[in-house]
Parts: structure tokens; C-alpha cells; sequence
């Protein structure tokens, strides 16, 4: 059981506009809550040491560095596999994100693909551990967001 933050309106200023751009200055957040650059750097800290903000990345375009596809792929372990097809999928570059789920399925990963000619030896690597079901994504209508604030 995790313990909930207690956030007050700063901290949700803070919070909204390094969710929009964290590359943000000390300086323009100042600028923009109405508070000091050095209260600032100490409420991020303070953030960061709680778990609130667990770190700073740069958001790739799938797209732009060659994958046209993506697809929706659901595990179901074949008995006494479910270990080995966790190592498979984390062994996989092309799975971007993988969640362990409740149900006959065990595992529903997102992969990336240069195109539908990857799909089935993608898929085949898993043909001694798992049946899968996929979908090709057509559109994302929500990218990964942060949790509401409020």
C-alpha cells in the first residue's frame, strides 16, 4: 500500500506545468506560480524525494524513428510458462510497454512495427509459451497522461 502525497495548490502549479514542458527553468515556473526560483527548486526536490515526480524523460516519436504500426498484443501462458514468456517479453526492444493483468490473459504488451511484415515472426518467438490475440492500433485517443491532480 503506497501512502498518498498531500498536494497543495503550488504543488499542482508545480506539477502541471513540468507535466506540460519539463524542461522548464527554476525561472520561468517562478515567474509563472508567483514564487521564488529557490522555493521552486525546493518544492521539486521535495516532490521528487516523495515519489510524487519520479523522473524526467524525453517523449520519442514512434513514427519519426521508422515504426508506421503499432499493436495491442494480449498473452495467455501456456501451463507452467508464465516465467519464461515474462523474460521473452522483456527481451523484446519492440514491446514499449507491458502490464500483468487479471483474467485469462496474463500479460497485454503495446509493440512497435516498421511495418506488418514483423508481426508474425515477432509473434512466433512466443508460439512455446503463450497464445496471443492482437489488434493494430488505428488511433491513439489518449497518450499517456499524468493522474489527475485534484
Amino acid at each position: 500500500m503506497t501512502t498518498e502525497i498531500a498536494l497543495d495548490d503550488l504543488d499542482r502549479a508545480i506539477l502541471d506545468a513540468l507535466t506540460e514542458d519539463a524542461r522548464r527553468s527554476w525561472a520561468d515556473l517562478a515567474a509563472e506560480t508567483g514564487v521564488s526560483a529557490p522555493t521552486i527548486r525546493d518544492r521539486v526536490l521535495r516532490l521528487m524525494d516523495s515519489g510524487v515526480i519520479e523522473g524526467f524523460s524525453a517523449r520519442l516519436s514512434p513514427a519519426a524513428l521508422g515504426y508506421a504500426l503499432q499493436a495491442i498484443v494480449r498473452f495467455r501462458p501456456l501451463p507452467g510458462k508464465r516465467h519464461v514468456l515474462e523474460q521473452q517479453i522483456a527481451d523484446i526492444p519492440q514491446i514499449v510497454q507491458c502490464d500483468k493483468i487479471t483474467g485469462e490473459d496474463a500479460f497485454v504488451a503495446r509493440l512497435l512495427l516498421r511495418d506488418i511484415a514483423e508481426l508474425d515472426p515477432l509473434l512466433d518467438r512466443f508460439a512455446r509459451s503463450a497464445t496471443t490475440n492482437t489488434s493494430i492500433v488505428k488511433t491513439t485517443l489518449v497518450a499517456h497522461r499524468p493522474p489527475p491532480l485534484s
